[in-house]
């Protein structure tokens, strides 16, 4: 499952678990989306994002069972698996198009440094702390 929106706060739970607030509305009333990145990923957004910024990011639901005074309750969180910016104040990122004029579907680019938008997962990431 994927959600775009803006940042509206980077949250530090401890040093292992970051959670990223979107800010969305819907029928002109804003509510807000949490989700939360975890080791390799939780350094990502440190180091690459920042409130306010306008980003897409793909997750998976998990749920968790816990048991106080013998009541049985359940907790759902979705966890960050990957990561695009799309929008940054004073940045002019852009979509790529191919050859025939179509969108590139997840693709940016910063139209004035020629930086192409890098679309950061949690597998590459992985692969980048094992070298």
């Amino acid at each position: 499952m994927n959600i775009s929106g803006r940042i509206h706060k980077i949250l530090t739970i401890n040093d292992y678990i970051i959670s990223v607030v979107l800010k969305k509305s819907r029928n002109k009333s804003p509510y807000f989306v949490s989700l939360l990145f975890y080791y390799q990923m939780s350094d990502v957004i440190k180091e690459h994002y920042k409130e306010s910024d306008f980003v897409k990011i793909w997750f998976r639901v998990r749920s968790n069972q816990r048991i106080s005074n013998g009541t049985e309750k359940y907790y759902t969180d979705l966890i960050g698996e990957q990561i695009l910016l799309v929008k940054r104040e004073g940045r002019q990122i852009e979509k790529v198009y191919n050859e025939m004029g179509l969108p590139t579907p997840n693709t940016y680019v910063d139209s004035s440094s020629g930086e192409v938008i890098t679309r950061h997962n949690l597998k590459e990431e992985i692969r980048k702390n094992s070298l």
